[in-house]
């Protein structure tokens, strides 16, 4: 016992004395970015994320807040405190854990952006070649501009920040903002990757960058209060030129194998085993007694959660546009479930709650957002998995040429009340 204790005491001495650092298990800043790959890997992880914003925070924000989806209570499921209804209701507050969350997830990118900027600046030449060095910059700025374009979308005036260490910065206006983000872009732009080039599926291109601008200049009186529908033009009528192509069918550029899509110009790349978080944007809206309609292996069952009001889908024809119901007894493979539900052998899929032992048969109609019950309101499935799968395969499409020709189209009505004929030959396909 004594052996113990005077070992124990010169291990209390031996800190006393020494107070340095040494690291066994976890990577400093100097033990860190020895090879290029660890810059390769620091880059890249600013992309993932994308993965969490889009299934989360920012997903609820810019979705939820709409006709196009909103998370009813249905029974004693999906109330979670009201935050839900508050969003569609658009009675939110700034204590809301959605609000606070759409935040922190942008500003931790941007934070991201930072630190991966500083250490590209401070490489060294020996390690990562100059001309990386250059291109990794430029799509950093690039991406950090891009998360600055949700932020004066969904905040409007908001903090500019280039620097880790910069705190308590002073909030600047929405058209600041605005000004910053069109700067960012207009300066890297040209130093970006081709959407041709090797390597560039998934990565913030030129052709991305061009999309960005066509949004942002079609919103810009909005956020500026300044008209920018000649940019808009110019930069739509640019983007259509690079090759792109409307796919034949609606849901080519959503499918499980999209990766080929001749439409989408930016995604979020998926794996349904390694990267499959946004799988939430499935399971998220089908009931959890579903599982097998898809044969779906994933641990997380349907949630029975997002819905679209009625009113939105009848902005469809719901009896014969083909693209907007998916009851595949009777042939059709819309966007949005509703009614009687069938596994895949064609027998009912049965309730759970205020159904049990019934058929599930989902409804159009949704009283309010609190009286309902677990068939209610018709679910998006925009992003449909595949059979058998463990997770979402799908990559999500972020900037899409169907999006180019429609920004296209309403910039030049608003200006000179004639859509463009080009934008119009794509609508018309779309």
């Amino acid at each position: 016992m004594k052996k113990i204790i005077y070992f124990i005491t010169l291990l209390f001495l031996v800190g006393c004395v020494d107070l340095s650092e040494n690291m066994y298990n976890d990577l400093g800043k100097d033990n860190y970015y020895q090879t290029e790959q660890e810059y390769d890997a620091a880059f890249m992880n600013q992309y993932a994320f994308l993965r969490t914003m889009y299934a989360w925070n920012v997903f609820y924000l810019q979705e939820i807040t709409t006709d196009e989806a909103c998370l009813p209570q249905k029974g004693r499921d999906g109330y979670d405190g009201g935050i839900y209804q508050r969003m569609h209701w658009h009675t939110w507050t700034d204590q809301d854990v959605i609000i606070n969350g759409a935040w922190q997830e942008l500003f931790k990118a941007v934070g991201f952006c930072n630190q991966v900027l500083n250490d590209l600046n401070n490489s060294r030449s020996d390690i990562l070649p100059e001309n990386k060095k250059k291109l990794y910059i430029a799509e950093s700025r690039a991406l950090r501009a891009f998360f600055y374009s949700m932020l004066v979308d969904m905040f409007g005036n908001v903090p500019i920040v280039e620097k880790v260490s910069e705190l308590n910065p002073p909030t600047k206006t929405r058209t600041e903002v605005f000004n910053y983000v069109e700067k960012e872009i207009a300066e890297v732009k040209d130093q970006l990757l081709r959407s041709t080039d090797t390597g560039s599926y998934g990565r913030f291109t030129q052709e991305a960058a061009l999309a960005l601008l066509s949004r942002l200049y079609l919103n810009a009186e909005v956020y500026t209060g300044t008209s920018r529908l000649d940019d808009c033009i110019s930069v739509s009528q640019t983007l259509l030129q690079k090759g792109y192509q409307l796919e034949s069918t609606w849901d080519a550029p959503f499918a499980w194998n999209n990766e080929n899509s001749k439409e989408n110009i930016w995604v979020i790349p998926n794996d349904e085993i390694v990267a499959n978080e946004m799988s939430v944007l499935f399971y998220r809206n089908i009931h959890w007694s579903q599982r097998s309609q898809w044969d779906w292996k994933n641990p997380n069952g349907g949630w029975n959660g997002v819905c679209t009001v009625r009113e939105f889908i009848e902005t469809y024809d719901i009896t014969h546009d083909r693209r907007c119901k998916y009851d595949p007894q009777n042939g059709m493979y819309g966007q949005f479930m509703w009614g009687p539900q069938f596994d895949l052998s064609g027998n009912p899929i049965l309730g759970t709650n205020e159904y049990a032992g019934q058929q599930l048969d989902f409804t159009l109609d949704l009283p309010d957002m609190v009286n309902n019950k677990e068939n209610a309101g018709a679910r998006n499935i925009k992003y449909k998995v595949k059979v058998g799968a463990q997770g979402m395969e799908n990559d999500f499409a972020l900037f899409r040429i169907a999006e180019i020709n429609f920004n296209l189209a309403e910039a030049t009505l608003r200006k000179s009340n004639e859509v463009d004929s080009k934008a119009l030959e794509g609508i018309n396909k779309i």
